[in-house]
């Protein structure tokens, strides 16, 4: 009996430091400039659509590094079952200005955003993993810009060595996560943008990471 209460005290103070631990993680993110929620892993919508729609039509960066498909081999199947794995995540917003995202100049107004928003997604995940949540894993928004941004080729792709190994992270819906769906979930607004729609509509836009917390 003494062996069953110690183990469920054990359990109540692991819960007790992951909650505060999460909540100093949100607070981190705010401090760089981001909103951050706690979310279980239960509320992350996993759909073979999301990688689709990579594909189909074709984004201009399909197949352009290893955190791409069709060589992100972090297919849905394989997403929900790492999911799986973990209880909390720190879902993340950067918003940006509207026309940033969307019309004729998009494709470069909007790597400043996604830079940082990666470089808040390793942060959070750096900071967990020194907390002793070895396996925090993060995943960032859009195409690997790292290289791309610079117009260099994916060094995985040619050599089988990444420039950025620490920094290099996939999108959510390269690896199958319905990012709309997500984001809903959590009770944040978000709204499709397109160079052809009408951006007096799109009350706001952002961008979006996830970092998973055991």
């Amino acid at each position: 009996m003494d062996n069953i209460l110690t183990e469920s005290n054990q359990k109540t103070d692991e819960l007790e430091k992951l909650i505060t631990d999460l909540k100093k993680l949100v607070k981190l993110v705010e401090e760089q400039g981001c909103e951050a929620k706690i979310i279980d892993t239960k509320d992350i919508v996993v759909d073979e659509r999301a990688r689709l729609k990579c594909m189909y039509p074709p984004c201009r960066w399909y197949g352009s590094s290893i955190m791409c498909p069709p060589h992100l081999k972090l297919v849905p199947s394989v997403t929900r079952r790492i999911i799986r794995k973990y209880k909390f995540a720190i879902l993340i917003r950067l918003k940006t200005p509207v026309e940033d995202l969307a019309g004729p100049e998009w494709t470069k107004r909007h790597v400043p955003h996604e830079l940082k928003l990666r470089e808040v997604v390793n942060l959070v995940e750096s900071e967990a993993y020194n907390m002793g949540y070895y396996f925090a894993l993060g995943f960032a928004a859009g195409e690997c810009s790292l290289c791309l941004s610079k117009n260099l080729e994916c060094d995985a792709l040619k050599i089988g060595k990444c420039r950025y190994p620490l920094r290099a992270r996939p999108a959510m819906e390269a690896a199958g996560i319905d990012v709309f769906a997500t984001v809903k979930k959590a009770g944040w607004p978000i709204y499709t943008i397109s160079s052809s729609k009408d951006m007096r509509l799109v009350p706001c836009a952002a961008l979006y990471g996830l970092v998973l917390i055991h």
